[in-house]
């Protein structure tokens, strides 16, 4: 029997969603393969495990190499979670762990620079401004309203607001720009709200699962939409047609890997009337509560929660060995592969190799 850290909490704005993806976790858990460690980051920085706190971090994970820890599961959301610096310092100190590596997820939490290396992929995005958080902008002339004002490194909806006019602007910015070296602002696009989880197979290989249409509450998918049942209708598969559904998950597949995503990801775009789909930004650690998307469709798929969590914590295993084993190897050994569909509903990749992030310059101030 594997023992296995469960991480959540953490000091972001997304500690409670983290401890609700975390309870669900240790509630779906296979027992018979897994015997789990709670381990809580509280809001202040103070690790728990098993309930016991700890002075710091590296007595933590003195506690759980006590224990005969193989992995840590990651069920934080949110910055310190999803920006790559707990997978920072869980490589530090050798302890594999579930989701992208460290640059992966850096890059995807970083809303500005992934649309910009998407954009290099001949991918849709809106078009944005990047504003100091004191800044006035010209959104009228420059994009027009309604716009879409974000903290480019917050998550989960909490750090997005609609603004329909210049006074609302003026109040997104005043409640978002504190402790943010930028704003994202982002026109409005007319169209449906889709998304396309990405989860790796058996062997490691990224699969995009069937696509999600999102029908929200309000302006778009927001924070009381992704948690509040019943609020949002999340209808898997989206009804939109087959080829459409198929360019899409290719698309995600493509993002999946420019990002250097690995393990798992959800990717949101706007479908416009036209049929073209918007990039709007990728999610490197997806909700695992009971209303989140990617568990619906690996649902769809066949893949119940307890199989899905079996297959992250074995994929994460895996991959550290291999990654060990082939360490050094050369770049050109990873790349080359194609996607092929294996199965009704999703698109596979041949190679479970990633081909890691690419390296991108700081944004322009403007993309028109």
């Amino acid at each position: 029997m594997r023992v296995v850290a469960v991480l959540t909490g953490g000091p972001s704005s997304e500690h409670y969603v983290s401890r609700w993806s975390g309870e669900r976790v240790l509630e779906s858990l296979d027992r018979r393969r897994y015997n789990p460690i709670p381990v809580v980051i509280e809001r202040d920085g103070t690790w728990t495990v098993r309930g016991v706190r700890k002075p710091g971090p590296l007595e933590a994970v003195a506690a759980l190499r006590d224990e005969g820890c193989e992995a840590v599961f990651i069920a934080l959301h949110g910055s310190f979670g999803e920006d790559g610096t707990v997978q920072g310092f869980l490589e530090t100190v050798g302890l594999p762990y579930t989701g992208s590596g460290v640059a992966g997820a850096a890059l995807a939490m970083d809303k500005i620079r992934s649309k910009r290396l998407v954009a290099t992929l001949g991918v849709p995005v809106a078009r944005d401004l990047i504003v100091p958080p004191t800044c006035e902008a010209d959104v009228q002339d420059a994009l027009g309203y309604p716009v879409f004002v974000k903290d480019p490194l917050g998550g989960s909806s909490l750090e997005v607001v609609a603004a329909h006019d210049a006074a609302e602007f003026e109040a997104a910015v005043a409640r978002l720009g504190p402790g943010c070296d930028a704003l994202l602002v982002e026109e409005a696009i007319e169209g449906r709200e889709v998304t396309v989880p990405v989860l790796d197979d058996e062997q490691g290989r990224p699969e995009a699962l069937p696509v999600v249409e999102i029908r929200s509450d309000g302006d778009f998918f927001d924070f009381r939409n992704k948690y509040t049942s019943g609020v949002a209708q999340e209808i898997v598969p989206a009804r939109i047609p087959p080829t459409v559904a198929e360019r899409l998950q290719e698309t995600t597949l493509r993002i999946h890997r420019r990002l250097g995503l690995r393990a798992l990801s959800r990717n949101d775009f706007i479908l416009r009337p036209d049929g073209v789909a918007v990039y709007l930004e990728s999610n490197p650690i997806p909700g695992l509560t009971p209303n989140s998307i990617l568990p619906k469709a690996a649902a769809v798929v066949g893949l119940d929660f307890r199989d899905l969590l079996t297959r992250l914590i074995e994929g994460a295993i895996r991959w550290r060995g291999v990654h060990n084993e082939r360490h050094g190897a050369s770049r050109a050994q990873a790349l080359g592969r194609r996607a092929v569909d294996r199965q009704p509903g999703v698109l596979r990749e041949e190679a479970p190799l990633e081909e890691g992030p690419a390296v991108l310059d700081a944004p322009p101030s403007h993309q028109g």
